[in-house]
């Protein structure tokens, strides 16, 4: 039985037109009009498909492929500028963190006010009340206002109620990125449990890991058109091809809401020429520019090497005023890594720019795709050669 039948979903968007929630911003945008330069940015473009009862979908794309916006129509949070999108039953949301909590309420009071959102009687939130709570694992701060929590605390109790309220299709985004990783295998477990007791689920993630892990059919988004749709693995295999042809990560325009912003990155070989192919015993780096307006004391730059399945290979974190200028306005940095270190795979970046305190104030996922070829390494023979090329030292002693 189908659950969900989308047809032709198309959301436009008009660029430089304000949106206006109430009678208030209405009135005040007479007297401060905001230019409009015509143009529309079209997010979701004649997008079909239909998910019947019981699959568990993987929604995958790039940042800015359409995937958010497909999920708040979904959701019913915002409506389509063409097209239907048919839902049977309830419908359980985590789009944003705290989704549909309210500041002002303690953790308990939200699992209420969730749960009648949702449809539900207070006799099924009670019954369900211990088993949220128990999940959630804030227990100690349940009579708190949820003001006061941690963004992962915020998500825990939000994903609990999403998830154990019954809802016939629970609707995920990828939100699941706040929680450590122990909550976050806790989660996948669950949704993957709520899919076989023959409930819908649909997950956005940039970790291709976890898709094919729960999903078994995946959709495809890219530049707000359904490029492909089919079994999870098949679906992947076609973002991976996708996501190559991209060899170079460049913004349109910077933000000038941001006062740091990297605006372009670039994979280079030992020669200094643009790759997205370099052999495994040869020197990589990656390249970028950063645009900054304000130096923001202890603003950190992160770079992450992400594996084919988006899970960190590694990590490294360097203080923005220890590799740009003093009051340099923009700058181009040089990151380099060593070869024979990464193993032959596929692979992408994350780079961000960072505050000691988490706020994160640029965020770029999955860019810059890059394939380590083999060249004649002795693991040739192996299918699986991991991310990482150690050269460890054995010794042994005789018994």
């Amino acid at each position: 039985m189908q659950v969900i039948k989308a047809e032709n979903l198309t959301k436009e968007y008009k660029l430089g037109v304000a949106r206006h929630n109430s009678f208030r911003d209405s009135v005040a945008a007479v007297f401060r009009p905001r230019k409009n330069d015509g143009s529309i940015l079209r997010a979701l473009d004649e997008v079909s498909f239909t998910v019947g009862e019981g699959e568990t979908i993987g929604i995958i794309g790039r940042n800015g492929a359409g995937k958010s916006t497909l999920l708040k129509i979904l959701s019913r949070i915002t409506k389509p500028t063409k097209g239907t999108a048919e839902i049977r039953g309830r419908v359980g949301s985590l789009l944003e963190v705290g989704t549909g909590f309210h500041n002002e309420l303690t953790g308990r009071e939200n699992v209420y006010l969730n749960g009648a959102i949702l449809g539900m009687r207070r006799a099924e939130i009670d019954r369900k009340f211990d088993e949220i709570v128990e999940f959630s694992e804030v227990e100690r701060f349940l009579d708190t206002p949820v003001k006061h929590y941690s963004s992962g605390m915020y998500m825990r109790l939000a994903f609990s109620v999403a998830a154990h309220l019954d809802p016939e299709v629970l609707i995920v985004d990828e939100v699941l990125a706040v929680g450590d990783m122990l909550f976050q295998q806790k989660c996948l477990g669950k949704m993957d449990e709520v899919g076989r007791s023959g409930r819908t689920v649909l997950f956005v993630s940039h970790n291709l890991g976890s898709l094919a892990q729960i999903c078994q059919r995946g959709l495809l988004l890219d530049n707000g058109k359904l490029i492909s749709s089919g079994p999870i693995d098949d679906t992947i295999d076609d973002y991976l091809r996708l996501a190559k042809s991209v060899r170079h990560y460049k913004i349109d325009a910077p933000n000038p809401a941001k006062p740091m912003q990297i605006t372009e990155a670039y994979v280079t070989n030992s020669e200094g020429i643009p790759a997205s192919e370099i052999a495994h015993d040869e020197d990589l780096f990656l390249n970028f520019k950063v645009r900054i307006d304000d130096h923001k004391r202890g603003a950190l730059f992160c770079v992450a090497l992400l594996s084919k399945y988006k899970d960190r290979v590694f990590t490294e974190h360097r203080l923005v005023k220890d590799v740009v200028p003093k009051d340099a306005v923009e700058a181009e940095v040089r990151f380099g890594i060593p070869r024979d270190f990464i193993a032959p795979n596929s692979y992408s970046f994350l780079l961000q720019i960072f505050l000691p305190t988490g706020e994160i104030i640029d965020n770029n996922v999955d860019i810059c795709p890059l394939t380590i070829i083999d060249t004649g390494t002795e693991l040739s023979i192996y299918k699986d050669y991991g991310y990482v090329q150690i050269k460890p030292t054995w010794e042994s002693t005789g018994i």
